[in-house]
């Protein structure tokens, strides 16, 4: 209970419920959420510290700048690039790179099945997952322009609005790209990554959607 404010924030901002820049002010969201002052402002200062807002002096805590274009764009070029490096590394990685990609995807069933709990063990890994495959392909100029793309907060926090059955697809998606490793094929690896990321950038702003329709809880 004492972790509602932040859960229902973080959600709203992740979703898309809240405009880019919107301020967040402590009373009214308080009223909203039915809770006092202070744990809202706990919740608007643990977000500052996600990435998702922002704390300018003079200017309150404001919804970080993430608009749809945003969203698109880094998920557009995650589809040129990202697909490359998963071919690159599935030809150059072999069986070490393999081992580790499946630990990172026990680690996302084990953070799945713990529910609510296991979500921030199930982003943890998936960044390990992604960032193993990058650092394989052998390449500095896509670790260099990926990096920053994989981290984003948005994208980042993005697993905390998707169900379990679709938490449970991109884990089959990573074990597939696991097999594609195992093989050295890399056009297969490509195509799955390809997919992958198509499958997730949908999922994402289909939930964005539903989020900014919802009526406040």
């Amino acid at each position: 209970m004492k972790d509602k404010a932040y859960e229902v924030l973080r959600q709203r901002l992740i979703g898309g419920h809240y405009r880019p820049g919107e301020q967040l002010k402590e009373e009214p969201i308080a009223r909203d959420l039915g809770l006092s002052r202070t744990p809202v402002r706990n919740a608007l200062h643990r977000l500052v510290e996600d990435g998702l807002a922002t704390d300018g002096a003079g200017q309150g805590i404001r919804v970080s700048e993430w608009s749809d274009w945003d969203v698109e764009e880094t998920f557009q070029l995650r589809m040129l690039l990202e697909p490359y490096a998963s071919f690159l590394a599935a030809t150059r990685g072999g069986e070490g790179l393999a081992d580790a990609l499946e630990a990172s995807n026990q680690r996302m069933e084990a953070g799945i099945a713990a529910g609510q709990d296991g979500i921030a063990e199930v982003q943890s890994a998936n960044r390990d997952f992604h960032h193993a495959l990058i650092e394989a392909s052998g390449s500095p100029r896509l670790k260099t322009m990926m990096a920053t793309m994989i981290d984003m907060p948005i994208i980042k926090r993005s697993f905390y609005i998707y169900t379990p059955e679709e938490l449970v697809q991109s884990v089959h998606h990573h074990r597939d790209l696991v097999i594609a490793v195992r093989a050295r094929d890399g056009e297969l690896a490509r195509q799955v990554m390809q997919l992958h990321l198509r499958m997730s950038y949908h999922r994402f702003m289909k939930h964005r959607g539903e989020y900014r329709q919802a009526p406040a809880p």
